[in-house]
């Protein structure tokens, strides 16, 4: 057999429910296509990318099982974690257990709206609230983080 892991398992997918016992999870229409993983914000019912340095994160988009795709359309019924673990793609930044998530709000070249950070960039992310990485991210980036707990 020569699947080893020679220094760690990868984390997992971005937008798995990593631990599903401590999860709650809701339904919810998607306002925009948006990555699993990512974190969303209700606007008049429906759930968008955050765009601004004052949206409240309202959970973060699970990713369903079985599925190819990386994104929730725009207009479909999605799950979203209120509560609990779920593995995301860390893109800028070195995670630690225990330290704050940060999210982008702001676009700039090479990062995106949405994207998962481990740092604060003044007037470009915000603190997710009651949320903390649950350790260092794996080789493709991948880390899992505490929601809500």
């Amino acid at each position: 057999m020569s699947n080893a892991y020679l220094k760690r398992m990868p984390a997992g997918f971005p937008g798995d429910v990593s631990r599903k016992a401590e999860a709650t999870v809701e339904a919810g229409l998607m306002g925009a296509t948006v990555a699993f993983g990512a974190p969303v914000k209700m606007d008049g019912g429906k759930l968008v990318a955050l765009s601004g340095a004052s949206d409240a994160v309202y959970g973060f988009v699970v990713r369903p099982y079985p599925t190819m795709g990386s994104a929730a359309v725009s207009g479909s019924i999605q799950d979203v974690l209120r509560r609990g673990y779920m593995t995301v793609k860390l893109t800028q930044g070195t995670a630690a257990k225990g330290s704050q998530v940060y999210v982008r709000h702001t676009a700039e070249t090479g990062k995106a709206v949405g994207d998962i950070e481990a740092a604060a960039v003044e007037g470009k992310t915000l603190a997710v609230p009651c949320c903390i990485f649950m350790g260092e991210a794996d080789g493709m980036g991948n880390v899992e983080l505490s929601y809500n707990l």
